[in-house]
């Protein structure tokens, strides 16, 4: 925080202090206008449900890098580039028994729902990148000069965007856990799917005049995708036969891993041995006094419905000089200068 405050207020003196522009160009409106920002990204899906399980051990990092173009007094167009991290694992959510919880507390806002997901035990991880063309449209009108800006205009935002996803997960090894790329691996009927995948975001933002030429953006935007893989987990378990079959047959090592992630329920009480944790391991014997068995073909993975995600930011947004195009691509700049 302390970084992010300084850079803040590094960028904002800078604005104040170096201006090449004349007093006649204040006078006029600037129509480009180049942002950048950092902030937190969330995972909405079948391993981790936001409406029941809220926000918080599953957010991580994002940045991201935008331009924005004026096309009239309310509207505008923007292109952004964001890197976002998204993860889900079923035993940070609600269903998980930690410090001998209740069967109703555990289940949270789920009352009444018998929240069993910590007995699947599995987990992703991914660090994507997303491509935004968003629509902006802020409340308050911007008419004549740029400087004339409201010190507060909330605004709406819209639009269209695609996402590289590559899910991960984590499985234990000689020299500690390794990473595995779900995306490579079959664990469903549906088979191998693509990374890229269509999203429309869309979202709600508050612009604060900061100083002449820099507003700070407070913004976040929901991610509806067109994709039920963003986390390897969608339908029903397989059988074994079929996870063998579809990952190169008996013989091959990624039948082997395979075999290890598509149902991980039996991992579980190992990995709470292993983590001391007792309390954990006497509640699930209270629920599965028979023990947990292996999950039979046709049972329950994932639900039928699409993933999400959420990117939250903190943007600085720069009024960009008229001429900074022309500027950029003249001749003149990439010539050297003799005296």
């Amino acid at each position: 925080m302390r970084k992010l405050a300084f850079i803040l207020l590094l960028f904002l003196g800078i604005t104040e202090f170096v201006d090449a522009q004349s007093f006649y160009s204040r006078r006029r409106d600037r129509l480009w206008m180049f942002s950048f920002g950092l902030g937190g990204s969330q995972y909405h899906g079948d391993l981790y449900d936001v409406t029941y399980d809220g926000l918080g051990p599953t957010v991580g990092p994002s940045l991201g890098i935008g331009m924005r173009r004026k096309l009239g007094s309310q509207l505008s167009i923007r292109l952004d580039i964001n890197r976002y991290q998204i993860g889900g694992d079923d035993q940070l959510t609600n269903g998980f028994i930690t410090n001998g919880r209740t069967s109703e507390e555990r289940t949270g806002r789920r009352t009444g729902v018998n929240d069993t997901r910590y007995v699947r035990n599995l987990n992703f991880r991914a660090r994507n990148w997303e491509v935004s063309g968003l629509l902006t449209f802020n409340f308050i009108p911007v008419d004549g000069s740029y400087t004339r800006r409201p010190l507060i205009n909330p605004y709406l935002m819209i639009g269209i965007s695609r996402t590289l996803s590559r899910p991960k997960t984590f499985l234990p090894g000689e020299n500690g856990n390794y990473s595995v790329n779900l995306w490579e691996i079959r664990t469903e009927e549906a088979g191998v799917y693509g990374n890229w995948f269509t999203v429309i975001p869309l979202g709600f933002g508050i612009r604060l005049k900061a100083n002449q030429y820099v507003d700070i953006l407070l913004e976040g935007a929901r991610r509806f995708t067109f994709t039920d893989y963003l986390d390897d987990v969608a339908t029903v378990y397989p059988s074994r036969d079929q996870i063998i079959e579809w990952n190169g047959g008996p013989d091959s090592p990624g039948a082997n891993v395979a075999l290890q992630i598509y149902d991980r329920s039996q991992d579980l009480i190992p990995e709470l041995q292993a983590n001391n944790n007792q309390a954990a391991i006497d509640r699930i014997a209270q629920d599965f006094p028979n023990g947990i068995n292996p999950r039979p073909a046709g049972a329950v993975r994932g639900r039928d419905n699409n993933d999400a995600y959420y990117i939250f930011q903190i943007r600085l947004e720069l009024y960009l000089p008229d001429n900074f195009l022309s500027e950029l691509f003249s001749p003149s700049r990439r010539k050297p200068k003799f005296r």
